[in-house]
Formats: structure tokens, sequence, C-alpha cells
């Protein structure tokens, strides 16, 4: 079979997806590998561009295969759309050896957390770091303690869904910062001298991006330890989920859909694929029966099997619902971010500032 694989950077291949739907499908590829991010620009009847998969996900069972949950990043209008290579998981780091010299519980809530965090802060060391809450923050690292708890600002309907946990996280955030217990950064590239000087206590983590400690401050190996996350409410989960990029077929392929699936299936679902992916580049697979043999032990962390971790917390992976309006929201908050940590308006006016942004976008369609 001839093919061609065409490398793109994530924005341009959107970019040039748009173009193609603006053309009626004139120079369509047969299948997209799209950046979960980037999928909500297409949700709409005159952006989709996607054959949808539910006859063949239905038949083949592939909910039996892999975490299901995993597939709503490409769901749209009732369909599923794509199929994830990884799952994901999201879990915190910690310098085992900074907790235990200053005699600090390793937190199982998010009180302990906070908790931890002021005793951290005595000792002049940072319980994380975050991108300052008064350029905007990182919405993205706030609803990785949301997901777990069902309190996700995009709800099930892809409706906005500001709740008093979002609310309280955002202040505990701000609070956090402005006390010194988080280290506030503009550019993480700020932060890697921070870790280096012994600074920081924990890091919120995907296993993608578990390497990125090892890569920036390799003289600390052996110190950091991988657990769950905290829950953030009493019914909470332990574990979120951050990322992801789904294999798509395009509804514009003029080759045989079956062909097209049995090739999916092959780069997806197939166990030694998936084993052999994760050995290449560390994505834990969302497939069930790669998971017992996607596990050794990781040097930097000090022999632990991450796999075996990931493998433990599955059955707890959230859902993480997409939604066209989620740049609007983004964009709104980050342009009001610095009057509410100067007080200016309160976390309420803010919630109602977004509210009214995602409403007029959503009327506007």
């Amino acid at each position: 079979m001839d093919f061609t694989i065409e490398v793109m950077e994530i924005n341009a291949l959107s970019d040039r997806l748009s173009v193609i739907n603006a053309s009626g499908g004139d120079g369509a590829p047969d299948f997209v590998d799209m950046e979960q991010g980037q999928f909500p620009r297409f949700m709409s009847e005159e952006q989709m561009c996607f054959y949808p998969l539910d006859e063949f996900i239905e038949r083949d069972s592939v909910a039996e295969k892999m975490v299901l949950n995993r597939l709503d990043l490409y769901s749209y209008d009732g369909h599923y759309y794509g199929l994830e290579h990884a799952l994901c998981p999201v879990t915190m780091a910690y310098r085992e050896d900074l907790f235990e010299e200053y005699g600090v519980k390793v937190p199982e809530t998010w009180e302990e957390y906070m908790a931890a965090a002021e005793q951290f802060a005595e000792h002049g060391i940072y319980m994380a770091v975050a991108k300052d809450m008064a350029m905007g923050g990182d919405l993205d690292e706030l609803v990785l303690m949301l997901r777990p708890a069902g309190c996700d600002i995009v709800d099930a309907n892809g409706d906005l869904n500001i709740t008093d946990e979002f609310k309280t996280l955002v202040m505990d955030f701000i609070e956090m910062q402005q006390n010194g217990q988080l280290y506030a950064y503009e550019t993480q590239e700020e932060a890697w001298p921070v870790y280096a000087d012994d600074k920081v206590a924990t890091y919120f983590t995907a296993d993608w991006a578990a390497g990125w400690l090892r890569d920036n401050v390799p003289e600390q190996s052996g110190k950091w330890t991988m657990t769950a996350l905290p829950k953030l409410t009493a019914d909470s989960g332990t574990v979120s989920v951050r990322g992801g990029t789904g294999l798509c077929m395009t509804k514009y392929t003029d080759k045989d859909k079956e062909s097209l699936w049995d090739f999916m299936t092959f780069a997806m679902l197939n166990k030694e694929n998936c084993i052999t992916k994760y050995e290449m580049i560390a994505l834990y697979p969302p497939v069930y029966e790669a998971m017992a043999e996607c596990s050794s032990p990781v040097e930097y962390y000090g022999g632990q099997n991450l796999g075996a971790l990931y493998e433990e917390l599955t059955d707890e992976i959230p859902i993480q619902y997409q939604a066209d309006w989620k740049s609007i929201f983004n964009e709104t908050f980050t342009s009001n971010a610095y009057d509410l940590t100067e007080g200016n308006i309160t976390i309420d006016e803010m919630a109602e500032i977004l509210t009214e942004a995602v409403t007029e976008y959503n009327e506007s369609k």
C-alpha cells in the first residue's frame, strides 16, 4: 500500500483542515492525528470534517478493549470521531527527602495539601510552581484537580459548569501564591532553577511529562516519588487526565472505510504496538491488555514502577469533555485575572463575567 505521512505543527494542521472544509474536501488526507485541544475547532456541522466511528466502535466492542472515557475528547453531538493514543494519567510527584526532613505528611486531600504548603513555606520551600495567577494562571492546572471531583468547567452536555469548587480552587491558588507557598512564574523556563535549588516539594504531571524533571533537574534522580493526587472533595478520584491525541478518519476520504478502520485498530488497539509505543515514547496506553506489560522500573523515580501505578488508577480515569467556547473562557479569565488577584472584582463577579462571555459566544453562532 502506498502512503504518505506529513508532519505538521498543531495549529497549521487545524488551519489546513478548516481550509479543506471550506473547499469541499479538496486535498483532504485519509487520517489525521488530532491534538485534543484543537478538536473543539471542528465541533459544529459546518466544521466537522471527521467520519463518525460509532458503528466500528460498537461492532468491535472497543469499550471493552480501551478506556472509553478517553474517547470523549473526540465526541460531538453523540458521536465518536477518534481513537486516543494515550491514557494521559495525571499524578503527583513529591520530594520524599524534603517531606521526611521537615516532618510533613504527604497529602491525601486538598486540605492537607494546603496545610503542607504552609509548613514548607516556613522553611523557604514552595509546595509547587504555577503560572502567575495575575497573568491568568494556567487553567489547565486548575482543572486537573476539578476533573476527578466531577467539577470540570465543561459538563456532559458541553455547557459551562462553574462550581463552588472551581471558585474555591482559584482563590486557593491566588492565596498560596500571594503567601509565598506556590512559586509564581511568567514562563516555565523560570521554574526549573527553583527546582534545582531544592525549593519545590511537589510536581503534578501527566505520564508524557514525567520525564521533564529528569531532563531539567537530572541531579535529583532518586529523590522523587510518584503517587496519587490529593482528593479535592470527599467523593473525588485520585487521578486526573491532561492532554491527548486522537487518530481520526476524515469524512472526505475515498478509501474503503473498513480498510481504514483495520489500520486504526492495528495502530491504536493492537497490544504489541501499544507496548512498543510505550517503550519508545513513554505514553501509557489506554488499552487494557497492554497495561500489564507497560510496567518497568524508572531509574529517576528511584526504581518505582510508574506503569503499575497508572494501571492501579485506571478505573478512576475521569472524562474530559470538550467545548468550542473554551478559548473564549480562557481569554476572558486571563483578561480579568489581574483585577481578581488585586481584589478589584470578587470570584463571584469573575464567574458572572465568564458566564456572560460564553453565553454571548454561543448566541453568536
